[in-house]
């Protein structure tokens, strides 16, 4: 993590690994019967907030953390919506 990033924000690719981080097929016993499930296809959308930040050689950080809550303040951050699609792609 950049030391110019806020402790309280994770690094922008951690935060997409995490969203991702999904077993693509999942399955429970139930009554002798097996329930299963394979995850093809996800589309999430999500709120967050950036920090982008330049350090002294140029190189930029993003973190993000998503919204925490919401209070009216006199100065709102400001929140970002993205939207993933995250799809199974077959090794061969």
């Amino acid at each position: 993590m950049s030391d110019y990033i806020n402790e309280d924000f994770i690094e922008f690719n951690e935060f997409i690994e995490e969203l991702a981080s999904i077993d693509s097929y999942m399955d429970k016993r139930i009554d002798h019967q097996v329930v299963a499930m394979q995850v093809e296809k996800i589309t999430t959308e999500t709120a967050c907030q950036l920090s982008i930040e330049v350090d002294l050689d140029g190189a930029v950080s993003i973190g993000t953390i998503p919204p925490m809550y919401y209070l009216e303040t006199s100065f709102m951050p400001v929140f970002h919506n993205i939207k993933i699609n995250f799809e199974l792609e077959e090794n061969n």
